[in-house]
Protein backbone atom coordinates (compact mmCIF):
# COMPACT_ATOMS: atom_id res chain seq x y z
CA UNK A 1 0.00 0.00 0.00
CA UNK A 2 1.16 2.86 -1.05
CA UNK A 3 1.65 6.45 1.64
CA UNK A 4 -0.42 9.39 0.38
CA UNK A 5 2.49 10.83 -0.64
CA UNK A 6 4.06 8.61 -3.04
CA UNK A 7 0.45 8.09 -4.48
CA UNK A 8 0.36 11.59 -5.32
CA UNK A 9 3.73 11.88 -6.90
CA UNK A 10 2.48 8.48 -9.11
CA UNK A 11 -0.32 10.72 -10.43
CA UNK A 12 1.32 13.90 -11.05
CA UNK A 13 4.11 12.19 -13.20
CA UNK A 14 1.78 10.29 -15.63
CA UNK A 15 2.15 11.52 -19.29
CA UNK A 16 0.17 14.51 -20.46
CA UNK A 17 -1.92 14.04 -23.32
CA UNK A 18 -0.61 14.61 -27.09
CA UNK A 19 -1.36 18.63 -28.17
CA UNK A 20 -4.16 19.71 -30.30
CA UNK A 21 -4.80 22.19 -32.65
CA UNK A 22 -8.04 24.25 -31.35
CA UNK A 23 -9.95 26.86 -32.51
CA UNK A 24 -9.25 29.98 -30.11
CA UNK A 25 -12.86 29.79 -28.22
CA UNK A 26 -12.62 26.25 -28.14
CA UNK A 27 -8.85 26.35 -26.61
CA UNK A 28 -10.28 28.44 -23.55
CA UNK A 29 -9.29 26.27 -20.21
CA UNK A 30 -6.64 24.42 -21.99
CA UNK A 31 -2.29 24.70 -21.53
CA UNK A 32 -1.02 26.38 -24.36
CA UNK A 33 1.89 24.65 -26.40
CA UNK A 34 3.83 27.22 -27.79
CA UNK A 35 4.34 30.57 -27.10
CA UNK A 36 1.73 33.46 -28.75
CA UNK A 37 3.61 36.38 -30.53
CA UNK A 38 1.82 38.88 -32.02
CA UNK A 39 1.57 38.92 -35.96
CA UNK A 40 1.49 42.48 -36.25
CA UNK A 41 1.81 45.62 -34.20
CA UNK A 42 -0.89 46.07 -31.86
CA UNK A 43 -2.91 48.78 -32.47
CA UNK A 44 -1.37 48.34 -36.44
CA UNK A 45 -2.83 51.83 -36.75
CA UNK A 46 -2.52 55.02 -34.69
CA UNK A 47 -6.15 55.47 -33.77
CA UNK A 48 -8.47 57.95 -32.12
CA UNK A 49 -9.47 58.02 -27.82
CA UNK A 50 -12.38 60.02 -28.18
CA UNK A 51 -14.72 61.08 -30.33
CA UNK A 52 -14.19 64.65 -31.86
CA UNK A 53 -11.85 65.85 -34.47
CA UNK A 54 -8.22 65.03 -35.51
CA UNK A 55 -6.19 68.18 -35.96
CA UNK A 56 -3.34 69.08 -37.81
CA UNK A 57 -0.30 70.81 -36.87
CA UNK A 58 -0.66 75.10 -37.77
CA UNK A 59 -3.12 76.22 -37.29
CA UNK A 60 -5.20 78.37 -39.64
CA UNK A 61 -3.89 82.47 -38.62
CA UNK A 62 -6.84 84.42 -37.18
CA UNK A 63 -6.42 87.94 -35.75
CA UNK A 64 -7.53 87.01 -32.55
CA UNK A 65 -4.86 84.51 -31.75
CA UNK A 66 -7.33 81.97 -31.13
CA UNK A 67 -6.52 78.70 -32.71
CA UNK A 68 -8.52 77.53 -35.60
CA UNK A 69 -8.60 74.74 -38.05
CA UNK A 70 -10.86 74.23 -41.37
CA UNK A 71 -13.11 71.25 -41.05
CA UNK A 72 -12.68 68.90 -44.44
CA UNK A 73 -16.19 68.60 -46.06
CA UNK A 74 -16.64 64.39 -44.90
CA UNK A 75 -18.67 62.55 -41.95
CA UNK A 76 -16.42 60.29 -39.84
CA UNK A 77 -15.69 57.31 -41.74
CA UNK A 78 -15.64 53.62 -40.77
CA UNK A 79 -13.36 52.30 -38.50
CA UNK A 80 -12.05 50.14 -40.83
CA UNK A 81 -11.15 53.02 -43.78
CA UNK A 82 -8.51 55.31 -42.98
CA UNK A 83 -9.20 58.72 -43.94
CA UNK A 84 -6.83 60.87 -46.48
CA UNK A 85 -3.94 62.38 -45.02
CA UNK A 86 -4.56 66.50 -43.50
CA UNK A 87 -2.92 69.05 -45.21
CA UNK A 88 -2.00 72.09 -42.45
CA UNK A 89 -4.70 74.03 -40.84
CA UNK A 90 -7.38 70.90 -41.50
CA UNK A 91 -9.37 69.01 -39.07
CA UNK A 92 -11.54 66.02 -39.60
CA UNK A 93 -14.31 64.10 -37.75
CA UNK A 94 -13.14 61.08 -36.16
CA UNK A 95 -14.81 58.54 -33.95
CA UNK A 96 -13.23 56.69 -31.23
CA UNK A 97 -11.33 53.72 -32.38
CA UNK A 98 -11.25 54.99 -35.39
CA UNK A 99 -7.83 55.60 -37.99
CA UNK A 100 -6.73 58.88 -37.89
CA UNK A 101 -5.51 60.46 -40.69
CA UNK A 102 -1.60 60.76 -41.53
CA UNK A 103 -0.59 64.13 -40.20
CA UNK A 104 -2.68 64.55 -37.02
CA UNK A 105 -1.23 66.49 -34.73
CA UNK A 106 -3.88 65.61 -31.84
CA UNK A 107 -7.67 64.89 -31.54
CA UNK A 108 -10.04 67.42 -30.13
CA UNK A 109 -12.77 65.77 -28.27
CA UNK A 110 -16.41 66.87 -29.70
CA UNK A 111 -16.98 68.48 -26.06
CA UNK A 112 -14.15 70.71 -26.27
CA UNK A 113 -14.61 71.72 -29.76
CA UNK A 114 -16.68 75.11 -31.36
CA UNK A 115 -17.77 74.94 -34.88
CA UNK A 116 -18.73 78.06 -37.01
CA UNK A 117 -19.53 77.04 -40.39
CA UNK A 118 -16.33 75.64 -41.95
CA UNK A 119 -14.11 76.26 -38.63
CA UNK A 120 -13.36 74.62 -36.01
CA UNK A 121 -12.19 76.49 -33.05
CA UNK A 122 -11.14 74.79 -29.34
CA UNK A 123 -11.99 76.30 -26.03
CA UNK A 124 -9.63 77.95 -24.52
CA UNK A 125 -9.29 75.66 -21.12
CA UNK A 126 -9.14 72.52 -23.54
CA UNK A 127 -5.77 70.33 -23.22
CA UNK A 128 -6.94 68.29 -26.48
CA UNK A 129 -4.19 70.88 -29.08
CA UNK A 130 -1.18 69.36 -26.92
CA UNK A 131 0.83 67.21 -29.36
CA UNK A 132 -0.64 63.80 -29.72
CA UNK A 133 -2.99 64.24 -27.40
CA UNK A 134 -5.69 61.35 -27.48
CA UNK A 135 -4.28 59.35 -30.04
CA UNK A 136 -3.37 55.94 -29.66
CA UNK A 137 0.33 55.16 -31.17
CA UNK A 138 0.00 52.29 -33.68
CA UNK A 139 2.20 49.45 -31.68
CA UNK A 140 2.09 50.79 -28.09
CA UNK A 141 0.75 47.95 -26.54
CA UNK A 142 3.12 45.50 -28.46
CA UNK A 143 5.62 45.32 -31.30
CA UNK A 144 4.82 42.46 -34.45
CA UNK A 145 6.68 39.05 -33.24
CA UNK A 146 6.54 40.65 -29.39
CA UNK A 147 5.93 37.21 -26.96
CA UNK A 148 2.31 38.32 -25.54
CA UNK A 149 1.57 34.80 -23.56
CA UNK A 150 4.45 32.16 -23.08
CA UNK A 151 3.76 28.85 -23.19
CA UNK A 152 3.00 26.18 -20.49
CA UNK A 153 -0.02 28.73 -18.96
CA UNK A 154 -3.42 27.98 -18.88
CA UNK A 155 -5.55 29.69 -22.17
CA UNK A 156 -7.83 32.10 -19.69
CA UNK A 157 -10.49 33.89 -21.36
CA UNK A 158 -8.49 36.98 -20.92
CA UNK A 159 -5.54 35.88 -22.49
CA UNK A 160 -8.01 33.69 -25.59
CA UNK A 161 -8.93 37.88 -26.39
CA UNK A 162 -5.26 38.53 -26.13
CA UNK A 163 -4.51 35.93 -28.88
CA UNK A 164 -7.92 37.15 -30.83
CA UNK A 165 -6.53 40.71 -30.64
CA UNK A 166 -2.87 39.37 -31.93
CA UNK A 167 -4.32 37.65 -35.29
CA UNK A 168 -4.75 34.50 -33.98
CA UNK A 169 -7.40 31.59 -34.93
CA UNK A 170 -5.89 28.58 -33.91
CA UNK A 171 -3.61 27.71 -31.34
CA UNK A 172 -1.71 24.61 -30.47
CA UNK A 173 -2.60 23.30 -26.70
CA UNK A 174 -2.90 19.96 -24.31
CA UNK A 175 -6.97 19.73 -24.85
CA UNK A 176 -8.95 19.27 -21.57
CA UNK A 177 -9.13 16.14 -21.03
CA UNK A 178 -12.37 14.40 -21.53
CA UNK A 179 -13.94 12.23 -18.72
CA UNK A 180 -16.15 9.19 -18.77
CA UNK A 181 -18.26 8.48 -15.69
CA UNK A 182 -19.16 4.98 -14.45
CA UNK A 183 -21.34 4.85 -12.07
CA UNK A 184 -21.35 1.45 -10.44
CA UNK A 185 -24.09 0.10 -7.85
CA UNK A 186 -27.51 -1.77 -8.32
CA UNK A 187 -28.50 -0.14 -5.06
CA UNK A 188 -28.10 3.62 -6.07
CA UNK A 189 -30.95 5.26 -6.78
CA UNK A 190 -30.72 8.65 -8.75
CA UNK A 191 -34.62 10.50 -7.51
CA UNK A 192 -37.23 10.33 -4.37
CA UNK A 193 -36.17 8.87 -0.79
CA UNK A 194 -34.33 5.21 -0.38
CA UNK A 195 -36.22 2.34 0.51
CA UNK A 196 -33.80 -0.24 2.82
CA UNK A 197 -30.82 -0.59 1.10
CA UNK A 198 -31.04 1.90 -1.09
CA UNK A 199 -28.62 5.18 -1.18
CA UNK A 200 -28.90 8.38 -3.13
CA UNK A 201 -26.33 9.02 -5.49
CA UNK A 202 -24.03 11.38 -4.68
CA UNK A 203 -21.35 11.23 -6.96
CA UNK A 204 -23.43 11.41 -10.76
CA UNK A 205 -24.94 14.83 -9.15
CA UNK A 206 -21.37 16.27 -8.01
CA UNK A 207 -18.15 14.54 -9.51
CA UNK A 208 -19.35 16.50 -13.23
CA UNK A 209 -19.38 19.73 -11.99
CA UNK A 210 -16.26 19.28 -9.61
CA UNK A 211 -14.34 17.78 -12.53
CA UNK A 212 -15.26 20.65 -14.78
CA UNK A 213 -13.55 23.06 -12.34
CA UNK A 214 -10.28 20.67 -12.27
CA UNK A 215 -9.86 21.48 -15.54
CA UNK A 216 -11.81 18.33 -17.20
CA UNK A 217 -13.59 19.16 -21.01
CA UNK A 218 -16.32 16.75 -21.58
CA UNK A 219 -18.13 14.59 -19.04
CA UNK A 220 -19.84 11.95 -20.12
CA UNK A 221 -21.97 9.67 -17.36
CA UNK A 222 -23.05 5.90 -17.46
CA UNK A 223 -24.35 3.61 -15.15
CA UNK A 224 -23.80 0.14 -14.57
CA UNK A 225 -24.41 -2.48 -11.80
CA UNK A 226 -21.99 -4.86 -10.17
CA UNK A 227 -21.22 -7.58 -12.30
CA UNK A 228 -17.38 -7.65 -13.12
CA UNK A 229 -17.97 -8.89 -16.97
CA UNK A 230 -20.43 -5.79 -17.76
CA UNK A 231 -18.21 -3.51 -16.29
CA UNK A 232 -15.61 -4.85 -18.31
CA UNK A 233 -17.22 -4.79 -21.40
CA UNK A 234 -17.91 -1.09 -20.94
CA UNK A 235 -14.37 -0.34 -20.34
CA UNK A 236 -13.60 -2.08 -23.81
CA UNK A 237 -16.15 -0.03 -25.54
CA UNK A 238 -14.73 3.23 -23.98
CA UNK A 239 -11.35 2.41 -25.06
CA UNK A 240 -12.06 1.34 -28.37
CA UNK A 241 -14.36 4.56 -29.58
CA UNK A 242 -11.67 6.59 -28.09
CA UNK A 243 -14.33 8.89 -26.49
CA UNK A 244 -12.53 9.40 -23.49
CA UNK A 245 -9.14 10.04 -22.03
CA UNK A 246 -10.07 9.40 -18.48
CA UNK A 247 -12.27 7.13 -16.91
CA UNK A 248 -13.77 8.03 -13.12
CA UNK A 249 -15.35 4.99 -11.65
CA UNK A 250 -17.20 4.98 -8.50
CA UNK A 251 -17.83 1.87 -6.14
CA UNK A 252 -16.48 -1.46 -6.26
CA UNK A 253 -12.94 -0.60 -5.58
CA UNK A 254 -11.91 -2.91 -2.46
CA UNK A 255 -10.87 -6.34 -2.55
CA UNK A 256 -14.08 -8.31 -1.64
CA UNK A 257 -16.02 -11.17 -3.86
CA UNK A 258 -18.44 -8.37 -4.19
CA UNK A 259 -16.28 -5.71 -5.75
CA UNK A 260 -16.68 -5.57 -9.40
CA UNK A 261 -13.81 -3.29 -10.90
CA UNK A 262 -10.97 -5.15 -10.15
CA UNK A 263 -12.11 -8.20 -11.90
CA UNK A 264 -12.86 -6.03 -14.58
CA UNK A 265 -9.59 -4.77 -14.79
CA UNK A 266 -7.74 -7.93 -14.46
CA UNK A 267 -10.10 -9.04 -17.58
CA UNK A 268 -8.41 -6.01 -19.45
CA UNK A 269 -4.78 -6.48 -18.54
CA UNK A 270 -4.65 -3.10 -17.32
CA UNK A 271 -1.49 -2.34 -15.22
CA UNK A 272 -2.06 -0.51 -11.83
CA UNK A 273 -0.10 2.25 -11.23
CA UNK A 274 -1.87 2.98 -7.45
CA UNK A 275 -3.22 0.03 -6.21
CA UNK A 276 -4.80 1.03 -2.54
CA UNK A 277 -3.21 3.78 -0.41
CA UNK A 278 -2.19 3.99 3.27
CA UNK A 279 -5.19 6.92 3.89
CA UNK A 280 -8.13 7.12 5.79
CA UNK A 281 -11.02 7.47 4.47
CA UNK A 282 -10.66 6.94 0.65
CA UNK A 283 -7.83 3.89 0.83
CA UNK A 284 -9.47 1.38 -1.56
CA UNK A 285 -8.70 4.18 -4.74
CA UNK A 286 -6.55 2.63 -7.64
CA UNK A 287 -5.11 4.08 -10.63
CA UNK A 288 -4.96 1.90 -13.74
CA UNK A 289 -3.55 2.44 -16.81
CA UNK A 290 -5.86 0.39 -19.59
CA UNK A 291 -3.49 -0.98 -22.54
CA UNK A 292 -4.52 1.09 -25.63
CA UNK A 293 -3.57 1.32 -29.88
CA UNK A 294 -3.31 5.03 -29.52
CA UNK A 295 -1.82 5.62 -26.28
CA UNK A 296 -2.50 4.82 -22.58
CA UNK A 297 -6.34 5.25 -20.84
CA UNK A 298 -6.10 5.99 -17.56
CA UNK A 299 -9.12 5.20 -14.59
CA UNK A 300 -9.18 6.42 -11.42
CA UNK A 301 -11.67 4.29 -9.11
CA UNK A 302 -12.91 5.89 -6.05
CA UNK A 303 -14.43 4.05 -3.26
CA UNK A 304 -18.10 4.09 -3.08
CA UNK A 305 -18.58 5.55 0.38
CA UNK A 306 -18.83 9.72 0.08
CA UNK A 307 -16.70 11.15 1.99
CA UNK A 308 -14.11 8.03 0.89
CA UNK A 309 -14.51 8.51 -2.93
CA UNK A 310 -14.21 12.28 -2.86
CA UNK A 311 -11.42 12.85 -0.52
CA UNK A 312 -9.55 10.67 -3.29
CA UNK A 313 -10.85 12.28 -5.89
CA UNK A 314 -8.98 15.67 -3.98
CA UNK A 315 -5.88 13.30 -3.27
CA UNK A 316 -5.16 11.50 -6.57
CA UNK A 317 -7.70 13.02 -8.96
CA UNK A 318 -6.42 16.75 -8.29
CA UNK A 319 -2.54 15.67 -9.47
CA UNK A 320 -3.92 13.14 -12.19
CA UNK A 321 -5.65 16.02 -13.84
CA UNK A 322 -3.15 18.66 -14.05
CA UNK A 323 -0.69 15.86 -15.28
CA UNK A 324 -3.17 15.04 -18.10
CA UNK A 325 -3.51 18.51 -19.26
CA UNK A 326 0.66 19.46 -18.81
CA UNK A 327 0.28 21.86 -15.83
CA UNK A 328 3.96 21.41 -13.54
CA UNK A 329 3.71 18.09 -14.72
CA UNK A 330 5.48 15.68 -12.58
CA UNK A 331 6.98 18.51 -10.37
CA UNK A 332 3.91 19.56 -7.86
CA UNK A 333 1.26 18.16 -6.13
CA UNK A 334 -1.03 21.38 -4.80
CA UNK A 335 -1.48 21.47 -1.09
CA UNK A 336 -2.61 24.22 0.93
CA UNK A 337 -0.39 25.02 4.16
CA UNK A 338 -2.73 26.44 6.78
CA UNK A 339 -2.46 26.45 10.84
CA UNK A 340 -4.91 24.11 12.86
CA UNK A 341 -6.98 25.97 15.06
CA UNK A 342 -7.79 23.28 17.09
CA UNK A 343 -6.41 19.64 17.46
CA UNK A 344 -6.85 17.71 14.81
CA UNK A 345 -6.92 13.66 15.51
CA UNK A 346 -4.87 11.16 13.33
CA UNK A 347 -6.04 8.21 12.47
CA UNK A 348 -5.50 4.49 13.54
CA UNK A 349 -3.40 3.31 11.00
CA UNK A 350 -1.81 5.62 7.81
CA UNK A 351 -2.71 9.32 7.19
CA UNK A 352 -6.27 11.11 7.96
CA UNK A 353 -8.06 13.48 5.65
CA UNK A 354 -9.77 15.22 8.16
CA UNK A 355 -12.53 18.00 6.58
CA UNK A 356 -11.42 21.16 8.12
CA UNK A 357 -13.16 24.71 7.95
CA UNK A 358 -11.60 27.94 8.90
CA UNK A 359 -12.14 29.37 12.35
CA UNK A 360 -11.32 32.29 13.92
CA UNK A 361 -7.59 30.77 14.88
CA UNK A 362 -7.22 28.26 11.94
CA UNK A 363 -8.59 25.45 10.77
CA UNK A 364 -11.05 23.04 12.78
CA UNK A 365 -12.75 19.97 11.93
CA UNK A 366 -16.09 20.61 10.33
CA UNK A 367 -17.12 17.30 11.55
CA UNK A 368 -19.39 14.35 10.36
CA UNK A 369 -16.17 12.93 9.03
CA UNK A 370 -17.30 8.70 8.68
CA UNK A 371 -16.54 7.55 5.43
CA UNK A 372 -20.38 7.39 4.36
CA UNK A 373 -20.93 10.94 5.55
CA UNK A 374 -21.26 13.88 3.46
CA UNK A 375 -22.25 16.40 5.39
CA UNK A 376 -19.08 16.86 6.56
CA UNK A 377 -17.92 17.55 3.62
CA UNK A 378 -20.52 19.47 2.39
CA UNK A 379 -19.52 22.39 5.60
CA UNK A 380 -15.41 21.46 4.44
CA UNK A 381 -13.16 24.27 3.23
CA UNK A 382 -10.03 21.33 2.74
CA UNK A 383 -9.26 18.17 3.68
CA UNK A 384 -6.52 18.28 6.21
CA UNK A 385 -3.79 15.71 5.90
CA UNK A 386 -3.30 14.57 9.22
CA UNK A 387 -0.36 12.21 10.53
CA UNK A 388 -1.19 9.51 13.14
CA UNK A 389 0.11 11.56 15.28
CA UNK A 390 -2.20 14.22 15.06
CA UNK A 391 -1.93 17.92 15.20
CA UNK A 392 -2.05 20.41 17.55
CA UNK A 393 -3.26 23.84 17.48
CA UNK A 394 -1.21 26.84 16.81
CA UNK A 395 1.28 24.04 14.12
CA UNK A 396 1.19 24.29 10.53
CA UNK A 397 -1.15 21.87 8.46
CA UNK A 398 -1.00 20.73 4.80
CA UNK A 399 -4.44 21.13 3.36
CA UNK A 400 -5.71 18.91 0.49
CA UNK A 401 -8.48 21.46 -1.94
CA UNK A 402 -11.81 20.53 -2.31
CA UNK A 403 -12.95 20.99 -5.64
CA UNK A 404 -16.70 22.92 -5.90
CA UNK A 405 -15.60 24.17 -1.80
CA UNK A 406 -13.53 27.32 -2.67
CA UNK A 407 -13.62 29.71 0.19
CA UNK A 408 -11.97 32.93 0.07
CA UNK A 409 -8.15 32.94 1.31
CA UNK A 410 -8.78 28.85 0.29
CA UNK A 411 -8.31 29.50 -3.59
CA UNK A 412 -6.11 27.38 -5.04
CA UNK A 413 -4.40 27.11 -8.28
CA UNK A 414 -5.92 25.03 -11.13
Amino acid sequence: MMTLTQARHRAAALTALPPAQLRVPDAIGSVLVDPVHAQQDIPHVSTSAMDGWALAADPLPHPDGAPRWSLRPESPRSPAIRPAPLRPGEATEVLTGSPVPEGTHAVLRTEHGITAGSELQAISTSPDTAPQRNVRHAGAECRAQDQLIPAGVVLTPARAAVAAVAGHDHLRVIPRPRVQLLLTGAEVITRGTPAPGQVRDVFGLALPPMLREMGAGTVDSQRLGDDPEELAEALRQISATGAADLIITSGGTAHSRADALRPALQMLGAELEVDSVDMRPGHPVLLARLPRREGPLYLLGLPGNPLAGFSALSALGVPLLRALRGIDHGSRTPTLRRTAGAQLSGARRGTRLLPVRQGAQGVIPAGHSRSHMMRGLAEADALAIVPAAGIAPGEPVDCLPVPGQHQEGLAWDV
